[in-house]
Order: structure tokens, then sequence, then C-alpha cells
């Protein structure tokens, strides 16, 4: 876009705004007086905040976490705070006396259950979210009373984290139970195998085997505990599993189907790749590599990778079928349900590949002597479980200290503060909001306006739009005339209408009759009277006021001692007859259909021309005219052509034109009316005899103005415009239609009309140039 093209939008923009201003106030002020009526009348509501941070804790027991993602995890911590079975949690927990700062309902009946009513109200004005990228969540209660707020607030922080720590009790609880019981098995066992060992040694009196008997059967024994701890943590897992399905059954009848159960190509490919994979780990740390070796540092991580991938797939699974429902606490059995399956599938794989490698090592044993390979087995027997049941009392122990805390996985951050300032209305913001709207609204109608408009606010627009030079603005007299005319002597009994056709004369002191003085100086530095002596006065449509105009102009210029002469050539609806008061026929329409005739008449012609001659010769009264123009302007001469015996249709002509040219009552003006009524008008007015008619005008007046119908709705104003020396066009500044307008111009180009200019009527002055009107009215 061009500076040129910016700075024309701009100045667009600007003329919309000065013209329409009104509009963007009365916008502005619409918007902001029921803001301001509700930011004085609504409510204060008050918000206390508590913000938590949520933190998944790995299980000491079962070193587990959650592999889920951590955004579907946070999600169902909000969905569960919004749940109405959270709010009655938070209802139980709030004090007697806290009910009592609750509005209840006035109707209230006899047995009005508080209790829900109370949870309820909280449901409806408790919300939460999480801070973005992080793992904090925060709680807001909305109320009236901030008292209240903050109580409510700091109540639901501490449900939601006594929630979260029973549901990680249950679990727990289940882990030391299944301990317990496998570290009586497993002493059982150890007690035996001490016993089988010593007495085996004594009865055979051999108390160990020899060296490369040892480091094999040290491997043994390695692998053999590796082997009962993952069988222990298996355990565990399958413990921790049947708890969340006992918990998943309370709530649903169905429970989500098991990953084992998976039977997508995907997942079985996952599942393998972890079964190879875990056995590759295990090879590796039993050939004594250290844990942060690389190769078993990046088998570790393609573990991990595994575990995710599968978990995630038996989510996609289990939402396809419609198992998860995210309003409650059931995904996140679901969730950490999943998580441990997986897990369950690790541990399975170790297993599988650690039985694999003991069962190698003891086919190396079976080829050592009979006694050696007994009393290697019963030690790496009473070995494995040994360290197995150290390992039992160890697990044990961290579940005790677990249940015996009771560890919540939130931690809160912040506590909720009595609120100082309410939180709605928000009267600025409100404001802000109504001026921006307020601004929009004005601006849209102002522009709709615009678009829409039918009235033109500046001469300088009109120039742009026709290229016609504007040679006057007429104010709307009913506004600038402010009774001066009503109270003219000269104007007592006259109607409206010609009051405001005979301005100029009734009252020449009035501010609108200078207006129409200033179009006269205007036309005649433009020719008017020389270059231009029959000027066409017509307008788009009817009712803008060209009548008004001419008349106005008619008498301003005859003021100046120049012979004026109104046609009226409006022959559809005339008006001149009525504004001066005189009679309709004989005119122009009696003229021009009589000349007509006798110009097809050759004969009649020619003996009129001779008994004109004659009657000129006998009388001494000059050369005769061949048209009608002498009839017209002098009285004297046609009267005497009246006495001549013998010149009957000649009489008849002379008598049409003394009665068709009137006097107004004004000196130097006179007027040619319309005529009699005629079927084709346009026929009348396209013949030869009105240009013959104007031509002869021409030279007996100094300048003719002629009225015409609207140009838009009758043919013969256009006839007219291309017979005439110049249009004087009206525009009636309420009624711009800028098509129509456009059809106008060209109907006159059309024509090879000459416009002189054109005058803006009916406009709406300013507070100043009203100001300016009174002013030299006085």
């Amino acid at each position: 876009m061009s500076n040129n093209d910016s700075q024309r939008i701009v100045s667009l923009i600007s003329k919309v705004v000065q013209r329409r201003k009104r509009f963007v106030v009365i916008g502005v002020v619409g918007i902001l007086i029921p803001i301001l009526f509700y930011n004085e009348t609504a409510n204060p509501i008050y918000e206390a905040s508590t913000s938590f941070i949520f933190e998944e804790f790995s299980n000491p027991v079962t070193n587990y976490s959650y592999d889920a993602s951590r955004e579907i995890l946070i999600s169902n911590r909000l969905e569960e705070i919004k749940s109405l079975a959270f709010s009655e949690d938070v209802a139980k927990a709030l004090p007697l006396d806290a009910y009592e700062r609750f509005e209840m309902p006035a109707d209230a009946a006899e047995d009005f259950d508080k209790f829900s009513y109370v949870s309820k109200k909280i449901n409806k004005n408790i919300s939460a979210f999480s801070i973005r990228g992080s793992n904090v969540l925060q709680i807001s209660m909305a109320m009236r009373d901030p008292v209240l707020c903050r109580d409510v607030a700091n109540t639901a922080a501490n449900v939601f984290q006594e929630r979260m720590a029973r549901i990680k009790q249950a679990g727990v609880s289940g882990v030391r139970s299944f301990i317990e019981e496998q570290v009586e098995r497993v002493q059982a066992q150890l007690n035996d195998a001490e016993e089988e060992l010593r007495n085996f040694k004594e009865q055979n009196r051999i108390m160990s085997v020899d060296k490369e008997s040892q480091g094999l059967l040290r491997k043994m024994t390695e692998a053999e505990v590796l082997f009962n701890s993952v069988k222990s943590q298996r355990g565990s897992v399958e413990e921790r599993l049947a708890t969340l399905e006992s918990q998943l059954s309370e709530q649903k009848k169905a429970l989500v189907p098991s990953i084992t159960d998976i039977a997508t190509p995907y997942a079985q490919g996952l599942k393998q790749s972890l079964l190879a994979l875990q056995q590759r780990y295990t090879e590796l740390k039993l050939q004594g590599y250290d844990s942060d070796h690389p190769k078993l540092g990046q088998i570790e991580r393609e573990i991990a990778d595994t575990k995710t991938r599968l978990t995630n797939e038996a989510l996609k699974i289990a939402k396809r079928e419609s198992v998860v429902d995210p309003l409650t606490q059931i995904e996140r059995y679901v969730n950490e349900s999943y998580a441990q399956q997986v897990e369950l599938e690790t541990l399975k794989a170790q297993e599988l590949a650690l039985k694999k490698t003991i069962q190698g090592y003891e086919s190396q044993l079976a080829s050592l002597p009979q006694k050696e390979y007994s009393l290697a087995r019963l030690t790496r027997q009473k070995e494995v479980i040994a360290k197995n049941y150290m390992m039992l009392l160890e697990k044990r122990e961290e579940a005790r200290i677990s249940e015996a805390e009771k560890l919540a996985n939130t931690r809160i951050i912040d506590r909720a503060r009595l609120p100082k300032e309410p939180v709605a209305p928000r009267k600025k913001v409100n404001i802000a909001i109504g001026v921006v709207l307020g601004l929009l609204v004005g601006f849209g109608a102002a522009f709709l306006r615009e678009a829409t408009r039918t009235s033109l606010d500046s001469a300088e627009e009109l120039e742009q739009i026709t290229d016609w030079a504007v040679l006057s603005a007429i104010p709307l007299i009913a506004k600038i005339s402010n009774g001066m005319l009503a109270r003219s002597a000269n104007g007592k009994g006259k109607s409206p209408m010609i009051k405001r056709s005979l301005l100029t004369e009734l009252d020449t002191k009035t501010p609108i009759a200078e207006t129409y003085r200033m179009l006269r100086t205007n036309m005649q530095f433009n020719g008017l009277g020389r270059s231009f002596k029959t000027i066409l006065v017509t307008s788009m449509g009817p009712d803008e006021g060209k009548s008004t105009t001419l008349t106005n102009l008619a008498i301003t210029l005859s003021k100046l001692d120049q012979k004026v002469l109104i046609v009226d050539s409006d022959l559809r609806r005339p008006q001149m007859h009525a504004l001066f008061e005189i009679d309709k026929e004989p005119g122009l329409a009696d003229l021009l259909v009589y000349h007509n005739a006798m110009k097809d008449d050759t004969a009649l012609i020619d003996s009129s021309e001779a008994l004109v001659e004659k009657a000129f010769k006998d009388q001494e009264m000059g050369d005769l005219v061949d048209n009608f123009s002498d009839f017209v302007m002098d009285n004297n001469f046609v009267s005497k052509i009246n006495n001549l015996a013998g010149l009957s249709n000649l009489n008849i002509l002379n008598s049409s034109l003394v009665e068709a040219v009137q006097s107004t009552g004004i000196d130097n003006l006179k007027v040619l009316t319309s005529g009699k009524q005629l079927k084709n008008p346009s026929e009348t007015v396209a013949s030869i005899s009105m240009k013959a008619l104007l031509e002869e005008l021409k030279n007996r007046f100094d300048v003719i103005l002629i009225d015409s119908a609207p140009l838009l709705l009758v043919p013969e104003t256009m006839i007219i415009s291309s017979l005439v020396d110049g249009v004087l066009f009206v525009v009636d500044s309420q009624k711009y239609n800028q098509e129509m307008l456009s059809k106008a111009k060209n109907m006159l180009k059309k024509a090879e009309a000459t416009v002189i200019g054109s005058v803006l009527n009916k406009v709406e002055i300013t507070k100043q140039n009203r100001e300016t009107y009174y002013y030299y009215d006085a």
C-alpha cells in the first residue's frame, strides 16, 4: 500500500468520524451506562486461593513410580477437585459454625438439607487449574464472604491432601502384608537349609569345594539371589495390582483389560523387545559389568523407553474401549493399573532370563564329584535363602515406615489468605472493555451509516463526485429562517411553499436571501447573461428544491434591472402558476402546439405573412419578425395587429402570446407558464418549435430560466438540456444517492449538455455557521 493510499484512508476515516462523531459518542455512552450501573449495584465477590505441588514419590517397597503422562495425571486431579464427591468431603470437614455463614434460601423448609446445599454451593464456586509446565495445582474459592472464602479454600486443600494419602496408604498396606507372609516362609526355609548343610558336612566330613567350583558357586548364588529378588518384587507388584483391581471393582463392574490381553501386533512386538532387553541386561550383569557401564546404561534406557511405549499403547486401547472415566478416581486407578502391569511384564522377563542362567550354572555344577556337588548345592541354597531373608526384612521395615508416616504425594506451598479486594465486579476492567466495545459499536454504526447514508455534508464532497463546481450551498430554510419569514408583513396569508419560493422578494434581509444572491453572483462570474442566456434548472428527483432555487435566483437577477423570463417546462406537474398566483393557461404547451399546426400549414403561413407585411407597411410599424417573439414583448404592437381585419388566424396566435407571457408583479420578471395538459409532452418539446422559441426569446430577454421536470423521471428534461446554453443542477443534500447522481451525470453527458454548476440545497448548517448567518441577519 502506497503512502498516498494510506493518507487517503486516514483522511476518509477522519472525515467519517467528524461527520458521524455523535454515533461514536452514543455508542460509548450506551455501553458504559449499563456497565457503570452493574459496577455500582453488583455484590462484590472475593476469591481465595491455595496452591500445592503434586509429587509422585517412588514406592520404597516396590520401587515403582508412575510411567503415565504427567498431563493426564494432573488432569485427573483437577477433575477430581471439581467433582461433587470432593465438595461433599469439603463440606463434611468444615466446622459447624461455618455453615452459619453460608447464605441459605429465605424460603427454606424445615427439613431443608443444609449439607447438600452447602456441598452444591462449594461445587459451584470452586475452581482448580494447573500452572503450565509444572506439577503445581491451585484451588480457588469465590464467595461473597471473604472469611468463609478463605476457610473453605484451606479446607479443600487439606481434604485433597488426605484423600491422596489414603489412596497411597491403601496400596502400601497390601504390600506390607504380603512381605510379612514371605518373611515367615523364608525364615522357615533358611532354618531348614542351615540344618541340612550342617548335617551333610558332619556325615561326609567335607567342609568346602575347590576354588573353581567356588567361583561357579558364587555366580550361581548371585543369580539365584537376583532371581529371588525379582520374584519377590513380582509378588509385590501382583499384590498392588490386586488391590487396584479390588478398588476398581467397587466403582466399575467391568475392569479394564489386562495388558497381557493386548493382542495388537505393535504391543506384542514391544513385549518381545522388552523380554530380549531384560535377558541381555541380566547376562551382562552376571558377567561382572558395573552398573555405570555404558552398555548397561544403554540397555536401561531402551528398557525404559519400551515400557513407556507399551504403557501408552495400553492406554490408547483402553480409551478406544471407553473404559476410562476422566471425571472420577477411576482413571487414576486405570493408569496405575497399566503401569503396574507393564512393571509385572518386565519382572517376568527378568525372571525368565535369570532362570535360564541358573539352569546353565546347574548343568556345570552337575559335572563335579557327587559329594562336592551336593555340598555346593546345599551351600548355595543356604546363602540364597539367607540373602532373600535379609532383603525381605529390609522391605518389611520400609513398608512399616511408609505406612506409619502416611506420606502424602501432595505438599501445600501456599495457604489461602484473607482477600482484601473483591475480584468481581472488576470495575476498571469492565470500564475499559466498555470503552473499547463502545468505540467498536460507535465506529461500526458510523461506517454503516456512512455506507448507507442519503445525505451530503459538504460542497467539496459533491464536487469530488460530479466534477461540477458547486456555485452555492443553500441551508435548510426551515432551520435558518427561524420564523423570520413568517413574521414578515409581505408574507402574511401566503402558503409555506410560496414563502420559500419568493423568499428573496418577501424579505430581502433574511440570511437565506443572501445565499441566493451569492448564487447569482457566482453564476454571473461564469457568464450568465452573456455566454449563457437560457438556463435549465433541474434535479434528479422531485422535491429537491429546483423550483424554489429557480424563482429566488430569478428574483435576485431582476433586482439588477435584467429582463428575466421564467419558463415552466414541467408539463406534467407544473408549479410556477401556483407560486406566482397566476393563470396556468395559455402557456408553453399552447404555444408549441399552435406553432406546430401553423408550421405544417404552408398556405396559412404564406397568406399570414403577406397580410402582416401589408399591415406593417400601412401602419409604418417597421419590419415584422418571422417568429413570435415580437408578439410577446410589445403589447402595443399586438394590440394594433389585433385591430387588423382579415387576420383571424394571426389574431388567435397574437392573443395566445399576449395571454401566455404573464407579469409576476415583480419588475423585470415575467413568467411563461406550462399551459394545458398534453398527452405526449415529450414529443411536443422535441419539436423544432421549442428550439425556435428559445432562440427568439434569447433576443428579447437577458436571462431565460427554465423550470423542468426531474431529469431521471421524464425524457423531455434531457431533450431541453440539449437545447439550452447551460444547466444548473440542484442536489438535495438530504436525499443524496451516489448511484442516481452518477446516472444523471451520464444522461447530461449523453445529451451533450453544458453544466454550469450545481447547487447543494437543504444543507444542515453547523452551530458556527448558524451564528454567522444570525450575525448577518442582525
